[in-house]
């Protein structure tokens, strides 16, 4: 995968570039393949293979959140270990995408994930920047498994906010979950100020395999799945820059920075 000059100028412009069929149809395939052999693991206790052969991968998973919420839990947690999903991310498309974007010659990858949202869900995630992570410069990849719209929701962002740098909000101390979705109110406050509000929230509807490549300082969140019957799988990783990683010449920082450090002068 090649950056251009225009991807590179409008990164830093825009704060994101949209890459189309980043993932082609056969790694989302294999991706998919691997999320059920995993599933399959964990509720074969309780389905028989009759039942696994027609169950989808969405199925599978409404049940375990049904009827079997802890180990749906443990299913989501131990994804991020599958070896498809890492080798992936190590893959020199996202890497050498990483290094002309950051203008780096080596890279930290924070571990690769992906994200399931569905509609029982209670939580969805408000905007904010990329905070509490190795570095204090990094790009993120978004990139949906399933085409997503305003039905299934996505991401939802604003455009060229991370101009600004850090903005410290009330509650820009805490991680997103901690925060919970009252933070949206904080946020869209925020953004109501002078200084702030030529910024306006943007959805970007994707197709599956699109990847949304982005600033960390970049305002995003994602909008909440209305779509009963359908989960929004997304792949998700991070690259962090070694040169702006406080860890490597500050002996009073820990590795993984925390919400409340001084992103500002950093």
């Amino acid at each position: 995968m090649k950056i251009t000059k225009n991807d590179y100028n409008n990164f830093y412009k825009n704060g994101y570039i949209i890459k189309k069929k980043f993932f082609s149809k056969k790694e989302i395939k294999n991706i998919y393949k691997s999320l059920n052999n995993l599933i399959d693991i964990v509720i074969s206790r309780y389905l028989n293979k009759e039942q696994l052969k027609t169950f989808s991968l969405d199925q599978k998973y409404l049940f375990l959140h049904k009827y079997h919420p802890k180990l749906k839990s443990r299913f989501y947690d131990t994804i991020k270990f599958l070896d498809i999903i890492n080798e992936i991310s190590k893959s020199k498309k996202f890497t050498n995408t990483s290094k002309q974007l950051l203008k780096e010659k080596i890279l930290f990858n924070e571990a690769a994930q992906i994200r399931i949202d569905q509609f029982e869900d209670s939580y969805w995630l408000p905007q904010h920047q990329e905070l509490g992570q190795i570095s204090t410069r990094l790009v993120l990849f978004w990139i949906p498994l399933v085409d997503t719209n305003h039905k299934i929701g996505g991401l939802n962002i604003r455009p060229k906010s991370h101009e600004n740098g850090f903005i410290k909000y009330k509650g820009s101390n805490k991680e997103g979950k901690e925060a919970g979705p009252g933070r949206q109110k904080i946020i869209n406050k925020l953004f109501k100020t002078k200084k702030l509000s030529k910024y306006k929230s943007k959805f970007i509807p994707l197709k599956a395999g699109d990847a949304v490549i982005f600033h960390n300082y970049l305002f995003h969140g994602t909008l909440k799945n209305m779509n009963k019957n359908k989960g929004r799988w997304v792949y998700i990783t991070r690259y962090n820059s070694p040169r702006k990683t406080p860890f490597l010449n500050n002996l009073d920082v820990g590795l993984r920075l925390p919400y409340n450090y001084n992103y500002k002068y950093n």
